[in-house]
């Protein structure tokens, strides 16, 4: 258990242009499913979800976990020294699997969903650090 690894990319800020601050996380597990929703129109609609759990001993190269809050704070040359989980901002994105792709002008974050089908985009995130035993972080990314 806990033996697969992900690759979360966290958007940040420099003026107006946004980049990627990626950051390889092994020793959590993750699900890749799909939900079937009904549409307005009675069609039926199949979401893919990818739920992952990461416990707190996960192996982040060093990395240290921040809020979101906190991490929009962090001036550019900053957060490379961490990674958070944010939902609000619609941007961060995880990976199954560890991924070396690079986000730039040229690739941009919609072209690594497009090419990676276990990839998404954070939708929720349940800290459970607070608790006795099993301290994780639980996010699903569609």
């Amino acid at each position: 258990m806990n033996d697969k690894t992900i690759t979360l990319y966290n958007a940040y800020k420099d003026g107006k242009e946004i980049y990627w601050n990626r950051t390889a996380v092994r020793g959590c597990e993750y699900k890749y499913s799909s939900v079937r929703t009904t549409g307005q129109n009675g069609a039926i609609i199949y979401t893919p979800l990818l739920t992952v759990v990461i416990p707190v001993s996960a192996d982040t190269a060093g990395k240290k976990y921040i809020d979101a809050f906190s991490y929009e704070k962090l001036a550019p040359e900053e957060v490379t020294g961490y990674f958070t989980f944010n939902v609000a901002n619609k941007h961060d994105v995880i990976v199954a699997g560890e991924c070396d792709k690079e986000i730039t002008d040229s690739y941009k974050i919609t072209d690594l969903q497009k090419e990676i089908e276990k990839s998404g985009t954070i939708i929720s995130f349940d800290d459970n650090t607070d608790v006795k035993r099993l301290k994780h972080w639980k996010v699903v990314c569609k």
